[in-house]
Order: C-alpha cells, then structure tokens, then sequence
C-alpha cells in the first residue's frame, strides 16, 4: 500500500519544487516525474505509473490539471482508480476518495461530466437534424461524375455491378441505390 505521486510540468524549463515540496509534506513514498503537456494523448510515465498501482495505493497530485487532459479523461482515470481499489488524492482541490466527503465530490463530478456529454450529444443530434432540414447532404460528398459515369456503363454495356463500381471507385450499393432511385431495371 504505497502512496505514490504524480508531477507534471509542461516543459522541462518549468520546474516541480512546489509539487515535489507538497508531496514530502504528504509523506508520499515515489514520484513519477513527467516533462510533458497535458494536452498530448501519450504521456508514457503517466501510463507507466497506472501500470504499476496496485490495490490499496494511493495516488496524489496537487492538482487536477497536472494529472488530467480533461474532464472526461479525469473520469475514465478516476473510474480506473475506484475500479482497482486506488486511493486519489489531490492535495489543493482537497480532494480525497479514502473519506466520505473524498468520494462524495468524486460522485458529484461524475455526474456532472455524464450530464456534460448528455448535453453535448443532445446539441449534435439537434444540429444534424437542423442541417438535413436545411438541405445539406450529410456524409461523404458523392462522386457525381463517378455515379454518371457508371450508370451510363450500366445501361450501355454488359459489364457486372462490381466491374462498373471498381472502374468508377464508387461502391456496389452505391450504384444499386442509384439505379434505384431512377427506377432502373436490373439485369438478370
């Protein structure tokens, strides 16, 4: 049960005093040390790190923004965290899951995030929708001269669906509906 920390800076100008100096305080046992931005996806001493918590560690931060790109990344670690029976602690947002009050802000933040992506789906359907009433064309845009070009194929030659839809780099269904929407016979 070891209680291990995590600092972070963006560049390796900056330094870590103030978070190394708060994690003696807090009696933390080992440090990850990552010289990287937050933004990136890849920070392999975070990754290194989860890899080796155990169940019954602790993990602390001094603050949420060393540990976390966002908040729906802060939710899938935290997730992990109560997952594998990790403590987390983040010393200036006073915020610790082995107490009550610890767990009930980490609640509180779930469900927070959960509403945040519940809002932004709903506002994307809404904007989908507002775009077909308007007429846009949702999708890849259409080879038009590749669908004109394989209907005249269609209608002037023999050539298989699949011959035509390879020639004119469009997709079998996608000549099939096409043909359709002319009412064109299929051949036999």
């Amino acid at each position: 049960m070891a209680i291990i920390g995590y600092a972070r800076v963006s560049t390796t100008h900056q330094k870590l005093d103030t978070q190394l100096s708060a994690f003696d305080n807090y009696g933390v046992d080992y440090v990850y040390k990552e010289y990287d931005s937050g933004r990136k996806k890849n920070r392999p001493v975070l990754e290194e790190m989860l890899k080796h918590l155990t169940s019954g560690d602790t993990l602390v931060i001094l603050k949420l923004d060393r540990l976390a790109r966002g908040t729906q990344h802060l939710l899938k670690l935290l997730d992990f965290f109560e997952t594998n029976d990790i403590n987390f602690v983040s010393i200036d947002n006073h915020i610790d899951t082995s107490t009550p009050m610890g767990k009930l802000v980490f609640t509180i933040m779930g469900a927070f995030a959960e509403m945040e992506a519940s809002l932004i789906r709903e506002r994307v359907v809404a904007g989908i929708e507002v775009a077909r009433q308007n007429g846009v064309q949702l999708g890849r845009p259409t080879k038009t001269d590749n669908i004109e070009r394989a209907l005249y194929l269609y209608e002037h030659t023999d050539q298989e669906i699949s011959q035509i839809a390879d020639e004119c780099e469009i997709t079998p269904p996608t000549l099939y509906r096409h043909l359709a929407k002319r009412s064109m016979a299929l051949r036999r």
